[in-house]
Parts: C-alpha cells; sequence; structure tokens
C-alpha cells in the first residue's frame, strides 16, 4: 500500500467534512520510532463523527466490510488498501487529539498521530476484547517502553484496568 499517497487523501477528505482524525495502530507505533511492519492504516475518530467518516472513505472508493459501534473497516477492492476506523467517546477523543504528537509520514505533513500512551491503552484494551492479539501487542507495547515514551508504572495501570495482570512478566515488570 503506498502509505503517504492512501494518508494524503483520507486526511484531505477527513478535512473537507471536517472529521477529525488521529494515527494509531501499526503506523503510529512506527510513527514512534519502533520498527513496525503493517498493512492498513488505523485512525482514530471520535464517535459522533463516525457517520460523516465512513462516508468520506465511503466517497474515496473505500467499500465498508464491517462497521459496529466501535470500529469500521474500509478496502479498496481495485488496489487492496484499507483503512480501519476506531470510534471513541468525546471524552477520549478530546484527550486523544490534546496529546496526539504531529509528525511528517509518507510526505504528507503534520499528522496527528495518538501519544504513546493512548496507544498502549489501546494496544492492552484490544488484548483484553481478543486474546489473539496478544503477541504483536504486546511487543509493540514493550517496544514503546523500551525507547522511554511510557513508563511501567502507566503501563501497570492499563494492565490493571484490562484485567491483563498476567502479562507483567512478559513485559519485564
Amino acid at each position: 500500500m503506498n502509505f503517504g499517497r492512501v494518508l494524503t487523501e483520507v486526511r484531505e477528505q477527513l478535512d473537507r467534512c471536517e472529521v477529525r482524525f488521529a494515527l494509531a495502530g501499526g503506523v503510529a507505533v512506527a510513527a514512534h520510532g519502533v520498527q513496525r511492519t503493517t498493512l492498513d492504516l488505523d485512525l482514530v475518530v471520535a464517535s459522533a463523527q463516525s457517520d460523516a467518516a465512513v462516508a468520506a472513505l465511503e466517497s474515496l472508493g473505500f467499500e465498508t466490510l464491517r462497521r459496529s459501534a466501535a470500529f469500521s473497516n474500509h478496502l479498496r477492492a481495485d488496489s487492496g488498501e484499507r483503512v480501519d476506523l476506531l470510534f471513541v467517546a468525546a471524552p477520549t477523543a478530546a484527550a486523544m487529539f490534546a496529546r496526539a504528537v504531529v509528525r511528517d509520514l509518507f510526505g504528507a505533513e503534520g499528522i496527528a498521530v495518538v501519544d504513546a500512551e493512548h496507544l498502549v491503552a489501546m494496544k492492552l484494551f484490544a488484548i483484553q476484547v481478543n486474546p489473539t492479539r496478544a503477541g504483536l501487542d504486546l511487543e509493540d507495547v514493550r517496544a514503546l517502553m523500551a525507547r522511554g515514551l511510557v513508563d511501567g508504572a502507566t503501563v501497570s495501570v492499563y494492565l490493571d484496568r484490562y484485567g491483563l495482570g498476567e502479562h507483567r512478566k512478559t513485559l519485564g515488570l
């Protein structure tokens, strides 16, 4: 996938629709300096803007494959380009947007990227919802910790919040 082209195109359309977003997932982990391979773009959007965000992607030729109150998956079948939207409540979205870091990525300038602490929270929440994700997501958490972007005490808070204390040893806590 040509991340730069897709990110620029999606950003321009979301901007036109006045939908605020922040980059999450594997590309966000990579934007924080962690070597990471991913096949899609994950974007956080306030739940109140979910309809507008989905419509924006559909206007760009993305088919909505699946949609729930928490997320939606989108694919351009001809190119295989994938974008996932993650819908979060207004207070969470406000906190994520306020703490997002701005990066120039793949030739796209000024992209809001979810901060490391929120990425860790999202990764651990994803494990709670789907334990089969533990391997890759715990590695992302460990790598963010190793870069000094989030500390063990903060990670422990989220492990406890999501009932994942059994992963402390894996993370060296």
